[in-house]
């Protein structure tokens, strides 16, 4: 009877004992485990976000949690409540540096564990998970530019860009410069500022389409002396370009005489002229001449007025076939000139219909 008591009583105070333990255990903050990256990016500009981080709970406790996201000091820069939210973080936005992804789990009330504090600095009952490093490298970047397209007729009247902006939110880079090219990239000039840009005259570059761009670079660069975009090396950035576009309006008009637009005459010593030319059409161009070419186009002479073309005495050119010509054009031209090609003339220009003049022998 007493053994039975005994063990009756053993049993009893086992119990007791278990219960005691159970009531006495504290379980402590544990924020797990989190994997994924590390993650590098460029500040660009461009939007950059984690993805594939998971996160191992299985060992993981507390009433509450958080992630948090801090600087390489441990300054807390953001606490998104979720891995999504995580995820959804565009790190570009924060500049260059490097930043620490964590997770928190936490029991009651902790103090520190807010934006502006530092995570070395928080207590009460809480656990950050080991860390992701994500690094944001600075890179050379031009940022963007606006206005434009631009249109212009080549007319001698100067023509000039403006309403330009740049935006230079995420621009960085030692050195700057405006960059004009043509078509093909070649490197038509390199203005310094902005304004220098505005003050360019496109008319003065003839017909054709150039684009304007933004640089920034850094020492090692050759942009200051390259030909073409193409050749350029070292560290820098081309921001979009902005079209320019130049109009060739120069209009030669249409010139008629003679019959069927023909002079015919006989080489036989005496004097010929032709007379009665007449000019039509809305004619346009700063400059104009007249142009005296044989049948294949060589240039024998430029009376500049219709006066001096009626005073030619063609009978002392010989026999042969000649053609006359009204010539508008721009600043710039090339190629007009005796003993030159008219099929080769280079610039703004307009060649009018011809006029032909045949020298028959006797």
């Amino acid at each position: 009877m007493f053994k039975k008591l005994m063990i009756g009583m053993l049993a009893i105070g086992l119990i007791a004992v278990s219960c005691s333990d159970d009531d006495d255990t504290i379980r402590v903050a544990n924020a797990g485990t989190i994997s994924g990256g590390p993650f590098e990016f460029d500040v660009d500009g461009e939007a950059d976000m984690v993805s594939g981080i998971t996160l191992d709970a299985s060992t993981a406790f507390g009433e509450n949690s958080t992630w948090v996201i801090t600087d390489d000091q441990g300054n807390i820069l953001g606490m998104p409540p979720t891995l999504e939210a995580v995820e959804g973080v565009n790190f570009d936005g924060a500049g260059a540096g490097t930043c620490l992804i964590w997770y928190a789990r936490y029991n009651g009330a902790v103090t520190g564990l807010e934006m502006g504090m530092n995570a070395n600095d928080i207590t009460g009952d809480f656990d950050l998970s080991n860390s992701i490093t994500v690094v944001r490298n600075q890179v050379v970047n031009a940022g963007s530019i606006s206005g434009g397209p631009f249109e212009f007729d080549v007319d001698g009247t100067p023509d000039m860009v403006s309403g330009i902006t740049l935006d230079d939110t995420n621009a960085f880079g030692t050195n700057s410069t405006w960059v004009i090219t043509d078509e093909m990239n070649n490197i038509l000039g390199r203005p310094g500022t902005l304004e220098m840009v505005q003050g360019v005259d496109f008319n003065a570059a003839g017909p054709g389409t150039c684009f304007i761009w933004y640089a920034r670079y850094e020492d090692d660069s050759n942009i200051a002396t390259a030909a073409t975009v193409g050749e350029i090396t070292g560290t820098f950035d081309l921001s979009n370009s902005i079209e320019v576009i130049r109009n060739c309006n120069a209009n030669a008009g249409m010139i008629s005489g003679g019959t069927n637009n023909e002079f015919v005459f006989t080489v036989d010593g005496t004097p010929d002229m032709v007379s009665g030319i007449t000019l039509s059409g809305d004619a346009s161009g700063t400059n104009s001449t007249w142009v005296i070419t044989d049948d294949q186009g060589e240039i024998l002479g430029l009376p500049p007025t219709l006066e001096m073309v009626q005073a030619e005495n063609f009978d002392s050119a010989g026999a042969g076939v000649c053609l006359i010509w009204y010539l508008r054009f721009e600043d710039g031209l090339e190629g007009a000139e005796a003993g030159m090609n008219a099929n080769d003339l280079k610039g703004c220009f307009s060649l009018s219909n011809s006029i032909q003049v045949t020298r028959n022998n006797p």
